[in-house]
């Protein structure tokens, strides 16, 4: 998987600013220097706005600010390296040194989370996380996320013979839960590692939000799978690498419901 599908070299930046909203500001601004956004103050007024209803300081030293707009049509991000630690009142209480600040329409929702529980897992890793530490050069952080998003999407691609039975389906079940789904299991996977009673008071909350078939058939493939989601590359499934049938394409595209592998059962996420 190519990170570029997520930002460039350009977009990754040694940001000055020593306070919250200042670094938020000052990213933006530096996505309309790059021409990626016009009227930055718009932008930053929906950043600050999304960071009040929710800390998006998620732990290890990592924040991920960001806003869902119609305004715009495609996936922008920008990730800044900041030169001294800022107080972002974290899950973990500790002071945020990196910054990942997006900017999507709806639809681009479920390409979100899967960058976002990608660079959670790179965060988490304190071997990957030092390495970071050491190379923080725009040029040489890039190249470290470059070869780890690759590994990322390896990991997913783990084949996995466990039986299946493709009788089984999601029919009738929203699309928008797949995104609810995504946000669950990285909550899971961040519990499991610091075991956190607000991040269980999340979870809760969130699996009120899902529908219970999708819930249930999320938590059996949790148990069944390394990692229950694979992405659809070259009309297969990253997964098994099986072909995906043209009219299951169809659907997916069309986010008829929640679209799983007829083959392997794991959840099929298009970036």
């Amino acid at each position: 998987m190519d990170l570029d599908l997520f930002f460039t070299k350009d977009q990754i930046i040694k940001v000055k600013a020593t306070e919250k909203q200042l670094v938020f500001k000052e990213m933006i601004g530096k996505l309309q220097d790059l021409g990626l956004i016009e009227n930055k103050d718009r932008y930053y007024a929906q950043i600050v706005h999304r960071e009040s209803l929710e800390n998006t300081g998620i732990g290890n030293g990592f924040a991920i600010p960001h806003t869902r707009t119609e305004t715009v049509s495609k996936f922008i991000s920008i990730f800044g390296i900041l030169n001294e630690p800022v107080d972002y009142q974290s899950l973990d209480g500790n002071p945020v040194e990196y910054v990942l600040l997006s900017i999507f329409p709806s639809e681009l929702s479920t390409k979100y989370l899967y960058l976002i529980g990608m660079m959670a897992r790179i965060f988490s890793n304190a071997e990957k996380k030092n390495n970071l530490d050491n190379n923080r050069t725009p040029a040489k952080f890039y190249s470290i996320l470059h070869k780890e998003a690759a590994g990322y999407f390896n990991s997913l691609s783990d084949v996995d013979n466990s039986e299946y039975n493709p009788e089984e389906n999601l029919q009738g079940v929203p699309s928008s839960d797949l995104d609810l789904i995504i946000r669950l299991d990285r909550l899971y996977n961040a519990q499991k590692e610091k075991g956190n009673t607000e991040l269980t008071r999340k979870i809760d909350d969130l699996k009120k939000l899902i529908d219970n078939r999708s819930l249930t058939y999320y938590e059996r493939m949790k148990k069944k799978r390394h990692n229950p989601f694979s992405i659809v590359e070259k009309n297969s499934c990253s997964g098994c690498h099986m072909q995906i049938p043209p009219i299951h394409l169809k659907e997916i595209k069309e986010r008829k419901g929640i679209p799983v592998c007829t083959h392997c059962g794991r959840f099929l996420i298009i970036v």
